[in-house]
């Protein structure tokens, strides 16, 4: 196994955690059977030491569809 450098274990550690946390929840706000967590690292190494911000986003995934036909304003219609 590739040893990871510190800033990465950090985040991973961190995400690992967040998934922990808010994992039951993104599941119980699942539209049938979908949802997400999404995860954002952010490393500032402006300073030091490394600051470290990881973001988690629990989305429920809705999907909603309408389809129809829309005749042509300019096309005459044909008498049937």
């Amino acid at each position: 196994m590739n040893q990871q450098p510190a800033e990465c274990q950090a985040a991973i550690d961190a995400v690992k955690e967040l998934l922990d946390t808010h994992f039951k929840e993104a599941e119980e706000s699942a539209d049938d059977g979908k949802f997400s967590l999404g995860f954002r690292v952010t490393f500032d190494r402006s300073h030091a030491p490394t600051k470290l911000k990881v973001t988690c986003r629990v989305s429920k995934i809705t999907t909603d569809e309408i389809e129809t036909s829309v005749d042509d304003p300019d096309q005459a219609k044909l008498p049937l």
